[in-house]
C-alpha cells in the first residue's frame, strides 16, 4: 500500500467574540490570575500576589483563540485510487 500525500491550504481566523486574553503568573510559587481581557488587571494581579506573598518573578502571557479554516477546495475532494 502506497500513502497518498496532498498539500492543502489552511487560513487562521481569530474568533470574533474572542479578544486577546492575558494571564499572570508567580515564576517563585506557579500561583496564576483567572485570564483577563486587560493587561493592566493582570499586571495589577502580580502586584498585589508580590505584596502579599513576597514573591518577585512574574511572567505575563498574552493568548488569543483562533479557528483553522481549510481554504483549498480541492483537498475536500475524495482521495485518488
Amino acid at each position: 500500500m502506497r500513502a497518498h500525500y496532498r498539500f492543502a491550504e489552511w487560513t487562521l481566523t481569530a474568533g470574533a467574540d474572542c479578544s486577546v486574553r492575558y494571564v499572570g503568573t508567580c515564576l517563585d510559587c506557579g500561583e496564576f490570575c483567572v485570564d483577563t481581557a486587560s493587561a493592566d488587571a493582570a499586571q495589577g494581579w502580580c502586584l498585589r500576589h508580590a505584596g502579599l506573598t513576597g514573591d518577585k518573578r512574574f511572567e505575563m502571557r498574552a493568548f488569543q483563540y483562533f479557528s483553522a479554516d481549510m481554504t483549498d477546495p480541492l483537498a475536500n475532494a475524495s482521495p485518488p485510487t
